[in-house]
Parts: C-alpha cells; structure tokens; sequence
C-alpha cells in the first residue's frame, strides 16, 4: 500500500506526455479531416495548421522556458492583444463587418478592454483565468450571433435571451453547415485559452486593500461605459446608426458588442409623448359606449352566432409576393379556387424567418409592432397579467374559447399568454397525445391531424347542442428548417430552373399539403349544420437562405438589402364561411387587399357582421388611411406611400393624429393596465 501511494504520482506523471500526444494528435487529425470534408484545402487549413502548432507547443515544449524572462515579457504582450483578439473574432463570426463606423468601433474597442481588465483584477494572480471566461463569454457571443444571423437573418438582441428555451426547442431540426472561416475561428478561441495558461502573468498589485480598490473602480467604470451606452450620445456624438428596425445593419455599423449593449434599455418601453391616461379614456369612452349598445343590440336579436375558427400557420406563405417562378404543381390550387363567400388578399406582417409570437399578439391584440423596438417580445417582455383580446371578446359574446397548438406549453410563454388572454382551454403538445391521436410529418404535428382535432371538438359541440366556439390554432407542420430528409416525407414540388434546390422543394410542398388539408377542412364545414368562419393566414415567410435562390433564379435581386424588402414581410390570408357573408360591404369599409396584421380581427369580426370592439372600431376608422402599419413599415392610404417605421413620428403632427391615438391606446393597453378604459378593448 505504502509503495502504490509513493508511486502512483510517478506514474500518472510519466503517463501526462503521451496522452497529451495521443489527444493532441487526434484533435489535430480529426480537425485536418473536418476542413477538407468542406471543399479540400484552402488558406484556412494552413492557418489552421499554425494554430494547431500553437497548440501543440502549449502542451509539448516545458513549463520553464514560458517562464523565462523573455516569455514573460511576450505575456505582457499577449495579455495587451487578448481583448482587440476576442473583438477581432465576434465581428468576423457576423456575416457581414465591413461597414462598422469607425468611432463605434473605438467603443467596442473600450468595452472589450474595461471588461477584461475587470476579469484581470478579479482574478488577481490568475491570469489564465481571466483570458479563459473572457475567451469562452467572447465565443458563445459570436457563435450564438452567427447561428441566429444564418438561420432567422437577425443578429441577437437582449430580448432573445427570454426565448432562448424556444430556439433549443427545434434547434435540433436544423442542420448546421459552417464555413472555413468559421471553424478557423473557433480554433482561434481554443489557442487563445490555451496560450492564457502557459503565458501566465502572476504580477499584481501587492497590497490587497489597493488591489481590490483598484478591481472596484475598474467595475465602476465597466458599469458607467454600460450606462453610457444607453444614451442617445452614442448616437449623436459618434455617429453610430440608431434605427433598430434593420437589426442587421445596426449590427454591422455598431460592432455586435455595442449593438447589443445599447439596447438592453429597449427592454422597457417609455410613455409616448404627450400620453395622458385620462386623455385616452376620455377619447375611448365615446368608442366603448357605441360597442356596449351594438353588443346589446346584436346579443337581443336572436341572431345565430356564428363559430370562428382561426389558424395562424406557421411559415405559411405565396412566395409569388416575391418574384414570378413556375412549379411542376400547383402549390395552392383549393385556396386560389375559392370565390364564393370568400374574402383573400396580402397580410402584412412584422416579422420574417421566426418571432411567430408577434404576429399572434398583433392579431389577438390589434396593436401593432411599429410601437416598440424593433425585435421585441411582447408575449416574454411586456404582458404580465390578464389583457383584453380578441379571445375575451368572445368570451364576454358567450363563446366558448379554446386555443391549439401542437408543440411544447413553454414555447414564447403561451403556457401563461393563453390563460391571461382568456381562453378556456389550451392544448399544446404535452396533452394532445393524451386527448387525440396523432402522426408527425418530418418532426411536427402535421396540418390534416391538427385540422381533424378541430372537426372532432366540433363535431362533440354539435352533439351537445353547447354555445358557439372561438378555436385559435396554431400550426408547426411547415416550421424550419428544410434541410433534412424524412422517411415520412417526401417533397414532390420543384420550381423549374433549380429543381434540385431541396430547401425551396422541401418547403412549397409542405405548404402544397397545407393547402390540400385545408381543402377538406373546408369541405367539411360546408356541409357543417351552424354558421361557421374560417380565416387562415401565414405568420411569416421562411428565412432568407430558403428564398435567396428562387429570387436569384428569377432574375430578381437577391442582395441583403433585397432579403429584407417590404415584400419579404407579407403572407396571404384567406376567410371564408359556410353561409352567405357581403363581400363587397366588407371591402366598402376596409382595404381588403393589402392590410397588416392587427386590422385582420376587425376584417374577422366585420366580415361575419359581428358588434365590434370600441378598439377595432377605431381601428376600421383609420384603416383606409393606413391600410399597412408594422414594426417594418407604414403605408399611407391616399397616395400608397410606404414610409419606413422610423419615419413613424414625422408623420404624427400632433397628439390628435390617427397614428398618435393608436399608439397612446397601444400604449394603455399593454403598460397601464390599471388606467383601461372599460369595455374599449373587449
């Protein structure tokens, strides 16, 4: 026992040498092997191959010549570059650097600096440490940055961090393919760390009252340059680009580090100016009066209430909006071919690759995205409590409400969102199985089991002769991404010109299929024995690595620029109901053929000549002037000008403007709750 315990240390010390050659050598193999599995070799792979030399002298030459004097002075050195290394590689991860104004890069420059020399006097004698936590803080940034770039086409902003449990939800359907350039990168990072502990630097300041004084004030200063970065001087004074409603070239002109930093206080939302709380309920009084006297009348009358069934699916899209291409099969023939009782035309909507939870709050609320910063979370950052929507509207009408969607409870905080707006019921993935028995198409609940859910619960309400139903649902069948191939699915529309492009193939025969269920969807209920509305409408389009190619194949231009036009943020809707509805009274009082999303539950509750809301009375009242307002863009009704939603104040001339009132009912509706007027927003 005594000779084990005396030489156990010996040998675990003899066997340290060849296991750092068989691990050295095996990372350097299978890192060799990955970069000509890309395209062979490249400049990258001899850079790659210094790095790895970098590396293996870390491990291999002794610890007493990076103890030498001369290293020790190359540590000094190395400690000086750590932070402008770690800048170097986030901006590199982001698509596109070339345009970072020149003063905002300075700024990057002074966060990366103060942040590490906080690291540095925190960790007093271990400098290794600090270059290691900076170096790995530094690589989740960019690598979390470049990923969400490349799959949603939108940088990372503070508001994602809530979301965060969303994206791993259905990271694992995506497949990630990376550059050399990336993978350089990450190798980058590796030597960085591993250079921090062999060029160790114990120097420090020896009295440790002055040691700690000194971390304090250099916490001050990190915390003050934050502070700082939140005023409008970056801005001004520096000539940094503010308009957060392109969140990638705010990125590109910024630097990532400023260009999140700077927005943590978009996280609260100010008053408008000139909001006056008293002001608002006195000009939504005269609203919520006439909506009580026209839901008294309508509810007196006798008049069969009609069921609604609204579907929001997901990535659901006419990529015609885009440019003119020619397909093998028609992509939406049952849908092109409803006339009768039928109302079709473009939604406008806020957002494009993801962020879904913002047109389901445009629409269940009425409000619009173009009163808060670009790339928020309304669902994660702003409702904490119950909030009058369309799904309390139908509730206090005497409807039975339920809201459906087929993946996980958590997703953008439904399991909170739908009980808070008042549904009944809600039915995600965790309790379908339970209730319905269904099958996947790729990895989602397909449209036709989510669709034949919808006719069993009313074919149940049928049977039990209950009140009219509100069914919200929520698709997953055509979310991203369109990479992978299925056994349970195989793409059968391609797109003449580039019929091997398996993402555009993959994804207009998802919404092929989407659009056969939704043609026996509706066959069904023509034949249903209640009055029944159906709108359908697409959340989004897919993401700007599925449409680049078709655009480019067209002939049109594909540029970054290009990529986020206002044709990039519309989807179709269609409504159609089994029982005769006027059409063209509809169109008399709305602009039918392009409108946003937060009209489309007035065009809903207008169509099926339901008592509106006081909100969506005046809603109706400004829609022909602004057919088209979203966190993107504002079209002006008269002339068809579309102005960007930046320009959004030049055209609120004074506090009695449309646009002014709408934002101060917006901003009531949601931040004041305990100043809403009653019965103006159900």
């Amino acid at each position: 026992m005594i000779y084990m315990a005396i030489s156990l240390p010996a040998v675990l010390k003899k066997a340290i040498l060849p296991a750092k050659l068989i691990l050295l050598t095996a990372a350097t193999l299978w890192f060799q092997r990955l970069n000509a599995s890309l395209d062979g070799v490249n400049p990258y792979s001899f850079l790659n191959l210094i790095l790895l030399g970098c590396i293996w002298a870390a491990f291999l030459v002794p610890k007493t010549f990076w103890a030498s004097r001369p290293m020790q002075a190359v540590s000094y050195v190395f400690l000086a570059a750590v932070p402008m290394v770690h800048l170097l590689l986030v901006e590199l991860l982001m698509p596109r650097t070339r345009d970072i104004v020149t003063k905002m890069l300075y700024l990057n420059i002074i966060f990366y600096y103060l942040a590490f020399l906080f690291l540095l006097l925190l960790f007093r004698r271990r400098s290794y440490l600090a270059v290691l936590l900076g170096t790995v803080l530094s690589c989740v940034a960019g690598t979390v940055n470049c990923v969400a770039w490349e799959y949603r086409s939108l940088p990372v902003l503070p508001w994602d961090l809530y979301s965060a449990s969303t994206a791993l939800s259905v990271a694992a359907d995506y497949e990630f393919s990376f550059t050399h350039q990336f993978y350089t990168i990450q190798l980058t990072f590796v030597t960085v760390a591993v250079l921090g502990f062999v060029l160790k630097q114990r120097h420090h300041i020896p009295h440790p009252a002055i040691h700690w004084s000194a971390a304090g004030l250099s916490a001050i200063a990190l915390a003050g340059f934050l502070l700082f970065l939140q005023t409008d001087t970056v801005f001004t004074k520096f000539g940094g680009y503010r308009y957060l409603f392109t969140p990638t070239v705010y990125y590109e002109r910024n630097g990532a580090a400023v260009s999140f930093l700077s927005t943590l206080h978009y996280l609260n939302v100010d008053r408008p100016d000139g909001y006056d709380a008293d002001a608002v309920a006195a000009a939504a009084s005269v609203y919520a009066a006439d909506a009580a006297d026209a839901r008294d009348a309508y509810l007196a009358s006798g008049e069969e209430r009609p069921n609604v069934i609204v579907i929001m699916n997901e990535a659901f899209s006419d990529l015609r909006a885009l440019c003119d291409y020619e397909t093998n099969l028609p992509v939406t023939p049952n849908i092109d071919a409803l006339t009768e009782n039928t109302i079709k035309g473009n939604l406008h909507v806020s957002v494009k690759g993801g962020n879904t939870a913002n047109s389901e709050y445009e629409f269940l609320t009425g409000d619009t995205m173009a009163f808060l910063p670009a790339g928020s979370i309304p669902y994660q950052q702003h409702i904490k409590g119950e909030t009058p929507n369309l799904a309390s509207y139908f509730k206090s009408m005497g409807y039975e409400t339920e809201a459906v969607h087929p993946y996980y409870a958590s997703g953008w905080f439904r399991d909170h969102i739908y009980p808070w707006f008042s549904f009944d019921e809600d039915t995600f993935v965790e309790n379908f199985r339970p209730l319905y028995s269904f099958h996947l198409l790729r990895g989602y609940v397909s449209d036709e089991t989510l669709f034949d859910y919808i006719i069993d619960r009313y074919e149940e309400n049928d049977k039990n002769e209950d009140a009219p139903r509100f069914t919200f649902a929520v698709t997953m069948q055509n979310h991203g991404s369109y990479d992978k191939e299925y056994d349970n699915f195989k793409p059968d529309v391609t797109v003449t010109g580039i019929e091997e492009y398996k993402r555009i193939s993959a994804y207009l025969s998802l919404i092929r299929k989407t659009d056969a269920y939704f043609g026996e969807l509706v066959e069904y209920f023509e034949n249903y024995g209640e009055k029944t509305v159906i709108v359908m409408f697409g959340d989004h389009q897919p993401n700007d690595n599925v449409v680049s190619t078709l655009m480019g194949n067209a002939g049109v231009d594909n540029s970054a620029a290009a990529l986020d036009g206002n044709n990039r943020y519309i989807t179709p809707y269609v409504l159609w109901a089994n029982y005769d509805i006027d059409e063209d009274a509809v169109r008399a009082v709305m602009q039918t053929e392009d409108l946003s999303i937060n009209y489309l539950s007035t065009l809903l509750c207008t169509a099926a000549e339901l008592p509106l809301t006081g909100y969506q009375t005046f809603l109706q009242s400004i829609q022909p002037q602004y057919p088209v307002i979203t966190g993107k863009t504002v079209v002006d009704g008269t002339d068809g000008t579309a102005h960007s939603v930046d320009a959004l104040h030049t055209l609120q001339t004074d506090e009695n403007h449309p646009l002014s009132l709408y934002q101060a009912y917006a901003y009531n509706h949601i931040f004041d709750a305990d100043h809403r007027p009653d019965g103006f927003f159900d």
